[in-house]
């Protein structure tokens, strides 16, 4: 039995930078695979508790600039946060922020938190390049890792392994779990979101989005537990959204390190269990 998280007091709340408005951009691209009806807003649930996997998501901020940039992010390893690669960057400047800057707030519940844990580095997926014109070539590139500078203690909600993949379809329901700008300080969780397409490798799905759910986490449930099986990556309209799925990202976790003249402890490869 794991021993219950310790949650923290004093978590103040900030000004926040919305991610990057990305949707008249991508709507025309994807409206040919998009069908009628969602399992969006009308089924949004705001989670407020401190069981699995929920201590284990939270917030990538960037501090110590006069507005603080918010993400969501997936602890999936010890030393391993899982987000979009975009979330990363200046939206401004397309500059990657300093990794001293990146923090991952585990599991922020209203006031308080699971976890502080500061960023040795970050990697992202092979050719991505931040660009202020999106493109579904871009999404399919957008995910990103923060190596931690210290092995957290959270329980990982792990990856998708490929075997547990094989009965994905247009019937499978996945869980959308994210940050929204309007629920800054509690997860909100889409429960039952389905793809309906998939167009130049990503997944069009019909979970409901907002600033501050990039980087969250697309849940399946498998007989081992939670798993993650994609990455949020755009808002497209008000019913859905643009994921990265796991295959698209599987090379990232290879061999995630961080590449100094000094480096440290080479984390492990992460595989779904």
């Amino acid at each position: 039995m794991r021993p219950a998280v310790r949650y923290k007091q004093g978590m103040k709340p900030a000004r926040l930078l919305p991610s990057r408005p990305r949707a008249a951009m991508l709507l025309a691209a994807c409206l040919s695979v998009l069908a009628p009806g969602s399992a969006g807003a009308a089924n949004l649930q705001v989670i407020d508790s401190t069981q699995a996997p929920w201590p284990s998501i939270g917030r990538v901020n960037v501090a110590g600039y006069r507005t603080t940039s918010m993400c969501t992010g997936t602890l999936i390893a010890p030393t391993i946060v899982l987000t979009a690669a975009h979330c990363l960057y200046d939206s401004r400047t397309l500059k990657p922020f300093p990794p001293d800057r990146l923090l991952f707030i585990a599991g922020v519940r209203r006031n308080e938190y699971a976890a502080r844990l500061e960023t040795a580095c970050f990697l992202t997926a092979e050719g991505f390049v931040p660009s202020k014109d999106v493109s579904l070539d871009d999404i399919r590139k957008d995910v990103g890792i923060l190596i931690l500078k210290e092995a957290s203690s959270l329980a990982p909600v792990p990856p998708l392994a490929a075997r547990q993949a094989v009965h994905i379809g247009k019937d499978t329901r996945f869980r959308s779990v994210g940050y929204r700008r309007s629920r800054r300080y509690l997860p909100t969780v889409v429960p039952a979101c389905r793809i309906l397409g998939s167009p130049r490798g990503i997944w069009i799905t019909d979970c409901s989005a907002e600033s501050g759910v990039s980087g969250g986490p697309l849940l399946i449930e498998t007989q081992d537990g939670p798993r993650v099986a994609g990455v949020t990556s755009a808002r497209i309209d008000a019913d859905r959204s643009a994921i990265v799925p796991f295959s698209n990202w599987q090379a990232l976790l290879e061999n995630p390190s961080c590449r100094q003249s000094a480096p440290a402890a080479k984390p492990p490869a992460i595989t779904g269990q």
